[in-house]
């Protein structure tokens, strides 16, 4: 299992994200945790946390890539294994309690399960809006709900073409990467390999001043019709 959590100047949450990873009973993971600039304590939080625990890997970033790029570069990796499963945690949220991996590996022990979301809850209490995907061919035009806790195999990620993570400048995305990825591995996966989790594996922070659509929605609403009108991809066949 590999955890991905990209992070910036997250230090009033970093702690508790780090923390509930460490905490988990399943511990089998690798855990690469990417500071992208920061300008305040959150690297140096991360390293006294990790220090010693060989299952973390702390990349600091000297240019600004945002979550798109690096997850390109961490998936290039070619030590992970084309199966191995992705969870993504940002650094300002954290996982709900110490069994939250094991349920995602007990899904996985299916090998016919490819991609899953599932419920979450805001850090403010309040349940999430992630709900289970259920007509794959309207995906890009319906509401988006694939959200928290998102994860997948790699081989899905390595099969969408690189200008889908870019914008219409050529440039990475530095907004809606979540929606830009999860669209084109559901339409791979289909409804066959796709499984929706009703448990609560998230918490998300809400209470972040910093989150996208706080910054900039217009941006938001721009970049993510320039994602839907993007094609589709036809179901991956594995044999």
């Amino acid at each position: 299992m590999i955890i991905i959590t990209t992070f910036y100047n997250a230090e009033e949450y970093i702690e508790r994200c780090v923390g509930s990873i460490i905490g988990q009973n399943y511990t089998d993971f690798k855990c690469y945790l990417i500071d992208d600039m920061s300008t305040d304590t959150s690297v140096d939080k991360v390293k006294s946390m990790i220090d010693g625990d060989d299952r973390f890997i702390l990349i600091v970033n000297n240019e600004k890539k945002y979550k798109t790029l690096n997850f390109v570069d961490v998936l290039k990796d070619e030590s992970i294994n084309d199966n191995d499963i992705i969870v993504e945690i940002d650094g300002d949220d954290w996982l709900p309690n110490s069994t939250t991996l094991n349920r995602i590996k007990e899904v996985y022990d299916d090998n016919n399960v490819w991609i899953t979301n599932g419920s979450f809850k805001y850090a403010t209490g309040e349940m999430g809006f992630s709900s289970p995907q259920i007509n794959f061919d309207t995906l890009r035009f319906d509401r988006f709900t694939a959200s928290h806790l998102r994860t997948w195999r790699v081989f899905l990620w390595r099969h969408i073409k690189d200008e889908d993570h870019r914008d219409s400048n050529g440039k990475y995305l530095s907004i809606n990467a979540d929606l830009a990825y999860m669209l084109p591995m559901l339409e791979m996966a289909g409804q066959e390999h796709y499984k929706f989790l009703p448990e609560v594996n998230l918490i998300y922070n809400n209470l972040n001043p910093i989150n996208d659509h706080k910054v900039n929605m217009e941006l938001v609403d721009k970049v993510a019709h320039e994602i839907r009108v993007k094609p589709k991809y036809n179901k991956l066949i594995r044999w």
